[in-house]
């Protein structure tokens, strides 16, 4: 996965940016993918979890344990982004509440963390959290056979 999706912004970059796959940090943590400016000293970082065996709090707390603690604590590292993909359906476990969330708002809450920790930290980091949906939208051939021929 990793391997494609820089592949894919190095193919986007235009000469703006170079992209480094596990680049490992100042303080020797290796990032998934980091992109550096060719203009400037600047990086962002982005962190790529596969969400269909994680938690909702291991994916929140990512954000910051890991995202913003870890990889964009360099003077030149204020950007970042979280992307999770999930290539099956699934429900989680709402991290403050005894309740179960579908994905739309377990990314809704990814987002909301995101936008509290930029605002915590005054606005000098920007992160992103963005969902790479890799779950089939139609049914395999042959069960869509067998649907159609049981109607």
């Amino acid at each position: 996965m990793r391997r494609e999706i820089a592949r894919e912004l190095i193919h986007a970059a235009n000469a703006i940016y170079t992209v480094d796959q596990e680049a490992v940090t100042a303080d020797e943590k290796e990032t998934d993918i980091r992109l550096r400016s060719v203009a400037s000293l600047h990086e962002a970082v982005i962190e790529l979890k596969l969400g269909d065996d994680r938690t909702a709090t291991d994916l929140r707390d990512t954000i910051e344990q890991q995202l913003v603690k870890k990889y964009m604590c360099a003077e030149h590292s204020r950007a970042g982004a979280l992307m999770v993909t999930l290539s099956k359906d699934r429900k989680w476990e709402h991290p403050d509440e005894s309740r179960w969330i579908g994905v739309e708002e377990l990314f809704s809450l990814l987002r909301k963390e995101a936008a509290r920790i930029e605002d915590a930290l005054g606005g000098t980091v920007a992160i992103a959290v963005h969902f790479l949906d890799l779950r089939p939208r139609l049914l395999p051939e042959r069960k869509n056979t067998e649907l159609a021929t049981s109607e």
